[in-house]
C-alpha cells in the first residue's frame, strides 16, 4: 500500500491593522494584529448587530471554542478587526458574510455609534445595525 501523501499546510495569513492615534487618526503605520494587541496600540474594529424587525429578535452567535478571546461564549451577531486600508463598512459586510453567510447590501447597514474602548484593548469600535 502506498504511503499517504502529505498535503502542505497553508501558512496562516497575518492580519495587518492600521495603528491609530487616541483620537482615531491613522499614524501611517500598520502592524500585525498580534503586535498591535501586544503593544497596546489603538486600532479599529467593527460590531454588526442583526435585528429582525418582523420578529423583534436580535441574532447572536456562539464563539468558536478555538478563539483566543472569550472562547465558547455568546457574542454579538458579527465582529472583526478592520484590516489595514479597509473601511468600517467594507469590514462589516465581509465579517457578516464570512461568519454567518449573510450578504447584505451597503444600504442595509446603519452606523449606530463609534466609541473608544480602552478597558480590554485600545480599539476604536464602529457599531452597525444590519436591517
Amino acid at each position: 500500500m502506498a504511503a499517504a501523501e502529505e498535503k502542505p499546510v497553508a501558512a496562516e495569513q497575518v492580519e495587518y491593522l492600521d495603528v491609530l492615534s487616541k483620537d482615531g487618526q491613522k499614524i501611517g503605520v500598520s502592524k500585525p494584529r498580534a503586535h498591535v494587541h501586544r503593544d497596546g496600540d489603538y486600532h479599529r474594529a467593527v460590531h454588526v448587530w442583526i435585528f429582525a424587525e418582523s420578529t423583534k429578535q436580535l441574532l447572536l452567535q456562539r464563539r468558536a471554542d478555538c478563539k483566543d478571546s472569550w472562547p465558547g461564549l455568546w457574542d454579538i451577531s458579527s465582529a472583526g478587526h478592520i484590516s489595514a486600508g479597509d473601511s468600517s463598512l467594507v469590514t462589516a459586510r465581509r465579517e457578516l458574510q464570512e461568519e454567518l453567510g449573510i450578504a447584505l447590501p451597503k444600504d442595509a447597514f446603519e452606523l449606530i455609534f463609534i466609541f473608544l474602548q480602552e478597558w480590554l484593548v485600545n480599539q476604536i469600535l464602529s457599531s452597525f445595525c444590519g436591517l
